[in-house]
């Protein structure tokens, strides 16, 4: 029991030991207070509060691919592996296809040989969204089956260039046409003919015949009796 105006104190923190033995102090010690370190207060957070949402950057435009003037339909092919893709135009007049990767095979085709255009699609095509526009073309030796592989919008296609072959049929069928009837003769009525008349007999030489009438009496074929009738007439009609 301490003395009166005296408290135990305990030392909790340090190990037991003899130096740390609890002693008395005077309830007039006073202990200062171990310095804390200086801290940031913050405002309380009151709510749910959230950064501003940042808006995201517009997408880029869309360009339309370029048509050259003229050019009714244009695609490149898409096939599966995306090498060896064709190109293909189409104009009033002509229907164009290239192919190639180390070398480009280029052909034309008259849009008016185009006699047929069909399509054909597998499983995997359509899932993909193309197809393969078969094309039908008339040569001088028979027909010709063009394949225009892994077009996108295939339908649109076989649409496009069966309108447009048909158009050119119909406009090479009216050039014929006009031609053959500009060649024709016109067919102008003739007026009637004039009644034949009558030719006059041709006008003979008086001189000419006297002279041949001497001839024949120096040859002996007249005699001068019929040499001067003769010239007697002739010399009538003078």
């Amino acid at each position: 029991m301490p003395p009166v105006g005296w408290q135990l104190y305990v030392d909790d923190a340090a190990p037991q030991a003899p130096m740390n033995l609890p002693a008395v102090r005077s309830t007039t010690d006073v202990i200062a207070p171990e310095p804390r370190p200086a801290t940031l207060e913050l405002p309380p957070v009151t709510g749910t509060q959230s950064l501003p949402p940042t808006a995201a950057p517009p997408p880029p435009p869309q360009v339309a691919p370029a048509v050259e003037p003229g050019v009714l339909w244009a695609a490149t092919g898409q096939p599966i592996t995306g090498i060896g893709a064709g190109r293909y135009r189409l104009t009033a007049t002509m229907l164009y296809f290239e192919r190639g990767v180390l070398s480009t095979n280029a052909q034309q085709v008259p849009i008016g040989d185009v006699v047929d255009v069909d399509l054909r699609q597998s499983i995997t095509q359509k899932a993909r969204g193309v197809g393969n526009v078969m094309v039908k073309v008339q040569r001088s030796n028979g027909f010709e089956l063009v394949v225009l592989e892994d077009i996108p919008e295939p339908r649109k296609a076989v649409s496009i260039i069966n309108e447009t072959a048909h158009a050119a049929r119909l406009a090479q069928q009216e050039r014929m046409n006009t031609r053959h009837y500009s060649g024709a003769p016109a067919m102008v009525p003739q007026p009637p003919a004039a009644p034949a008349v009558p030719s006059a007999p041709p006008q003979v030489d008086p001189i000419a015949q006297l002279r041949q009438l001497g001839e024949l009496r120096d040859a002996g074929i007249l005699t001068e009796e019929e040499f001067a009738a003769k010239k007697a007439e002739i010399l009538s009609r003078l």
